[in-house]
């Protein structure tokens, strides 16, 4: 359970006037407002964390790094916002932190992936489908069926007396 501390600590973040959630949820740890590189993930195109801490973020043709803090890995919000060209509004009323990061562009993925190994292209086995079976030949009257029927009777048949 959280302690009453850690709650006044805690900051609103919006993205866009909506709410951004992460786990941990963001506070305020020497006057800024840090939150998890998974937060950066929301305004960001791609976020890596290398090893050594350091969060790098790309946004466009933008690419930010930061110095993640904690075992969590918590990155100061507004400079990396600002960094990679998000508008940034501090609210100390509210304790909100307000993200503007316009319209996404609307963009369709890559049919392939660019780095990705080329290979030659191979012959695809389409089966043929089956012949049909021959045709049923007409050779006049059709004939009645001689295959015997057992009969077996139901009555005790008694022989006829001589």
């Amino acid at each position: 359970m959280n302690s009453p501390q850690a709650l006044t600590g805690a900051v609103l973040v919006l993205l866009n006037g909506a709410l951004l959630p992460s786990a941990p949820p963001a506070h305020i740890a020497g006057g800024r407002v840090v939150a998890p590189a998974a937060a950066v993930a929301q305004f960001a195109d791609r976020v890596t964390v290398a090893p050594d801490g350091a969060v790098r973020a790309q946004r466009g043709d933008r690419v930010c790094t930061a110095k993640a803090s904690g075992a969590s890995e918590l990155v100061e919000l507004a400079p990396l916002a600002r960094c990679l060209g998000v508008r940034v509004a501090w609210n100390a009323r509210a304790k909100s932190l307000a993200l503007d990061a316009g319209a996404a562009p609307m963009r369709t993925h890559a049919p392939y992936d660019p780095h990705a190994p080329r290979v030659a292209p191979t012959a695809i086995f389409t089966p043929e489908p089956a012949p049909p079976p021959p045709r049923a030949i007409a050779t006049g009257i059709p004939q009645p069926r001689r295959t015997a029927i057992p009969v077996t009777p139901s009555l005790p048949v008694t022989s006829p007396r001589q």
